[in-house]
């Protein structure tokens, strides 16, 4: 399998929004992705490309010596497949100037959560009620000067 990482551009957003929709309950509106794609300053919309195909994508935020995952999403199709974390190393990797990896996670996603916690991060708090459906997100934290 051929896999590649690029900066997300305006012609991916359909794919992007017509994924965010399957895969998450309280996706992001077109008009979030497009907001990120315009801020130059601190947002780095990515993309993640398997066999020419779009499979996943995310926004990482990066000030302060702080990155922010802010959405971090591989399809269901390319799942189970090690891409989540190929994607995950890179994007710690690319941002490794900084100090901390923040995100957040619903707590019921056991895969997400696992993954993450295979790459040290933390849970270090909730946010009740975080997300529109009522559920808590767990916070979690990595290290990046280790």
């Amino acid at each position: 399998m051929k896999v590649l990482i690029r900066p997300m551009e305006e012609k991916d957003l359909d794919v992007v929004v017509q994924m965010e929709r399957e895969i998450f309950i309280d996706a992001w509106s077109r008009t979030s992705f497009q907001t990120e794609l315009e801020d130059k300053d601190y947002s780095y919309p990515m993309i993640l490309e398997a066999d020419e195909k779009i499979a996943g994508y995310a926004i990482v935020w990066s000030f302060f010596k702080e990155v922010h995952i802010a959405n971090f999403a591989v399809h269901p199709d390319f799942r189970r497949k090690g891409l989540g974390k190929y994607f995950l190393e890179y994007i710690l990797k690319k941002f490794n100037d900084a100090e901390f990896a923040f995100l957040e996670v619903r707590r019921s996603n056991l895969a997400a959560i696992k993954l993450y916690q295979s790459f040290d991060f933390k849970t270090i708090g909730i946010r009740k009620r975080y997300y529109r459906d009522g559920e808590d997100a767990l916070v979690m934290v990595k290290d990046l000067r280790k």
